[in-house]
Formats: structure tokens, sequence, C-alpha cells
């Protein structure tokens, strides 16, 4: 019984201390870290459940081979190392002398001791740590890995650190320092984007150093594939806005353009976007493919952002402008297609292929005002050509409202490139209008301009259809001008459209016109 009760004593024992154990693992994992450099002092505060160290120093300081003891500190720099654990305060102070020699000064609670052995093996028991939380002479120790082990024994120390702010001190440092070949500059990409967790650490190292990861074909395209493991489009943005700077190949174009394709934020997906189209050495193919990126924009207000620039683009192919009205379809909001629109055909004549475009748009739009907007900037400058003026008129009829479809109809009769037949049919549609206010309005704004016989007597046509007196004695007494040095078969015109008026006050104010 002996026996078993001590064999269960030890069982229960080792169970314990397991346990025990593994808490002050899970324990040491909570580690904080605050760091701070004002006018190039350094001061670092570490804390882990062993206790907490803090950290201030100035100065270039290289350590021996081993990390284990200063070889070095550069002259005016410091360091100073405070650790307490458990009640124990221990503190050294390092400095360099006028001969290069260090000066130690070692503190154990507030008295001061001998540089003895005990200081030593602290000094050597703490420096590792200390050196891998702070960074402290990480360009030194990148040159002393690197020519020890290459590329893999820098990223292997590396690997040990744990601080996402001191590893990119070093790959800093080891990107600055060595001159990188294709292979390695792949592996070190490829370890930022594996090892690295901060999206913001990430993107300082690749901003920082994209000239040498676009160096060659190889390095460029691991150096894009690592920025889909990143997660903020944020820094992903700014990476890739970055890189746009650089001469690209088609190949890496389009290594971008799958980074922005993963990317959710509209707002930074059209940034990267518009920094694409700001290139001047894009072929057909890459605007193909950025017009179909802005298909993917939810937001119509960023998907308008990109139509315009990419429509702004000169000689743009027949492929990529009809990929581009294509795209055009995507966009919901009649506000933004307008906006889109006026931006391509404002204050400038436009060919065949853009009016075409504009008007197989807009007769699926909802809005009468923002139709009237496109129609009137687009014949601002521009013929009524014949080839579409069957769809055009096809779309004003489509206007619900006879204000807005008055301004279009009206624009269009003042068009001096009109045959008679285009001129007849507007004016058809104009006697289609409900409205007599703004029928009328139209024909007596019309009649100010000069007119051929056929065009005058169309317009009597028209005024004779309208059913108020008042309305149609308004136009036969702006008519009455241009009839009077028209010929008798206008006038007799005229004198028919006359007798219809039913109101003895309305027809002798017109009748007195011409007899």
């Amino acid at each position: 019984m002996k026996i078993r009760s001590l064999v269960m004593g030890v069982a229960v024992a080792i169970l314990a201390l397991l346990s025990f154990t593994h808490q002050l693992k899970a324990q040491d994992e909570k580690t904080s870290t605050s760091i701070s450099i004002e006018k190039g002092v350094h001061k670092v505060s570490h804390t882990n459940s062993q206790g907490r160290f803090n950290v201030e120093y100035d100065g270039r300081i290289e350590f021996t081979d081993d990390d284990r003891a200063i070889k070095s500190i550069s002259r005016g720099g410091y360091l100073l190392i405070r650790k307490t654990s458990f009640g124990d305060r221990r503190e050294i102070l390092a400095e360099p002398n006028a001969d290069g020699t260090i000066n130690y000064e070692y503190r154990v609670g507030r008295n001061r001791q001998e540089w003895n052995k005990e200081a030593q093996d602290f000094l050597a028991t703490m420096l590792l740590e200390v050196i891998r939380t702070t960074g402290i002479g990480a360009e030194a120790r990148v040159e002393r890995f690197y020519k020890r082990g290459g590329l893999d024994g820098v990223l292997q120390e590396v690997s040990n650190i744990r601080s996402d702010y001191v590893s990119r001190i070093y790959l800093d440092a080891l990107l600055t320092s060595q001159n990188l070949n294709n292979k390695e500059l792949v592996g070190v990409a490829d370890f930022i984007s594996r090892r690295i967790s901060s999206d913001f650490y990430t993107a300082e190292l690749f901003k920082d150093h994209s000239n040498k990861f676009l160096k060659n074909e190889e390095a460029t395209n691991a150096f894009l594939a690592a920025l889909g493991r990143m997660d903020s489009d944020h820094y992903i943005a700014g990476i890739l806005e970055r890189v746009l700077r650089e001469n690209l190949s088609d190949s890496s174009l389009e290594k971008v353009l799958l980074s922005v394709k993963r990317m959710d934020s509209d707002h930074y997906k059209t940034g990267v976007i518009k920094s694409l189209l700001d290139r001047k050495d894009l072929n057909d193919k890459t605007i193909d493919r950025v017009v179909l990126l802005a298909g993917d924009i939810d937001s119509d207000h960023y998907a308008t952002q990109v139509l315009k620039e990419a429509l702004s683009r000169p000689n743009l192919s027949d492929q990529a402008f009809n990929s581009l009205m294509d795209a055009m379809s995507n966009i919901g909001s009649d506000h933004y297609v307008t906006e889109t629109f006026r931006s391509m055909i404002r204050s400038r004549e436009v060919p065949d292929k853009v009016i075409e475009a504009v008007i197989n748009r807009i007769e699926y739009m909802d809005s009468d005002h923002y139709r009237t907007v496109i129609l009137n900037d687009l014949f601002a400058n521009n013929k009524v050509s014949e080839k579409y003026f069957e769809s055009l008129l096809r779309t004003v009829g489509k206007i619900d409202s006879d204000h807005y479809a008055s301004q279009i109809l009206a624009r269009l009769l003042k068009d001096k490139t009109l045959n008679d037949a285009m001129y007849t049919a507007v004016l058809e549609r104009v006697a289609d209008i409900d409205s007599d206010h703004y029928k009328v309005g139209i024909l007596k704004d019309v009649m100010r301009g000069s007119l051929n016989k056929k065009n005058l007597m169309g317009l009597l046509k028209v005024a004779d259809g309208i059913d108020s007196d008042y309305y149609k004695s308004e136009v036969l007494k702006n008519a009455c001008n241009l009839v009077r040095e028209s010929d008798n078969e206008v006038k007799n015109q005229y004198r028919s459209v006359a007798r219809s008026i039913r109101s003895d006050t309305y027809y002798g104010k017109v009748a007195r016109c011409i007899d």
C-alpha cells in the first residue's frame, strides 16, 4: 500500500509540475512592448510573465559574434538595460571610453556593484532577448549572419524575432545592405508575406524596396503574388500605386490587375486603377482588362471615376471603347451615367460611334432631366447625323415631360443641317406634345430665326392642331412677318389656320396681319 501510495503521489506531483510549466509557457506568451524614439534616443519597455525590462540607447552599437557581450558603441552613444523580476532589480549602463573600450556601471537595487563575472553573466543572459526585442545593432548582425549563412542565415534569425516591428528593421537592413540576386529576392518576398502579420510593416518594406523587387520578371511576380496574402486594401493600394511608377512589363501589369481584382474596397480599387490609367504604355488588352475591373465596382460613384478616366485616354481602340460602353450598362444611376457621358462629349466634336453609344444608352434611362442634359451637350457641338436621327426621335418620344421634350425639339429645329424630311419629322413630334404651352413655346422660339417655305408651312400646320384659340393666335402673331414676306401659298395656309380660331377677339388680332 505504501508503494502504491508513493507511486500515486509521484504521478500527481508530475502532473502538477506539467500543469505549472504549461501555465508559465502560456503566461510567457502574453507579452507587451512599447517603443518610442525622440531625437535619436530609443526607449523600449518590455513586459512578460518573467518580469519587465527597460532599454534606452543611442548611437551605433555592435555585439560580439555570440551576442553575449558588447563589441563597440559609437562616440556619444550609450546602452542602458534595467531588469525587474520578482522584486529583483538590476541595471547596466554601458558607455564608450575615448580609446574605444566600454565602460560599465552595474547596479543591483540602488547599490552600485563591481563589474565582475556576475555582472558579465547577467549581461550575457539578457543581451540576446534585448537585441531581438529592440532591433539594436540590426545592421551589423545582418551583415554577420549573411556572411556566415547567406540569406537563409538572416531569415533564420528573423524567424526567432517575435515582433513585426523588429523584423521589419532586419529585413530593411538586409534589402538595403546586400545585393541580393533574383532567387534571393523571390525568397525575401515570400518570407515577408508569410512571416510578418502586420500589413503596415509589410507595406513599408514593399514600398521602400519595390525598385529591387521589380528588377526582373521572377522577383516581380513573387512580389505581386505576396500582395495576395495581405488583408488591408489600404496598404495594398499604397504598394500598387508605388509600383505603378516603375517600368513594368505587360505580364507584371497583368499581376497588378489581378491584385486589384482581389481588393474589396471600391475606394482603394479606384485609386489604383486611376494610377494605372495614368500610364502612357497601356495596350488595348490591358485597357480592356481595366474596363472589366470597373464592372466589378459596386459603387456607381467609383465606377464613374474609372470610366471617365478611361474615356479620357486618346485614341481608344474600338474594342476598348465598346468594352467601356458595356461597363456603362452596369451603372444604375442616371446621374452617374450622365456625368460619364458629359465628360466624353462636352465641348468637343465626337465620332459617330460615340453618338450611337450615347443614344442607345439614354433610351433606357429613367430621368427625363438627365436625358435632356446629355442630348443638349451632345448636339451643342455635333451635327445631327441622319444615320441616328430616327433613334434620336424615338428617344425623345419616350420622354414623358413636355418641358424636357420641348427643349430637345427646339434645339433640333434650329439645326441648319437638317434636311426637309428630317425637319418635318421633328415637327410631327412637336405636334404630338400634349401641352399647348410647350408646343407654342417651341414654335415661337423657332420662328425667331430664318425659315424656308417648306419649314414655315410645316410650322403653320402644327399651329392648326392647337386647340386653344389663345395659343393658336400667339403662334400666328409671331409668324406674321415671315408670312408677309412669303408667297400666296403660305399666306393662304396662314388664312386657313386663322379661320379655325373660334374667338372673334383672337381672330381679329391675327386676321389683319396679311389682309
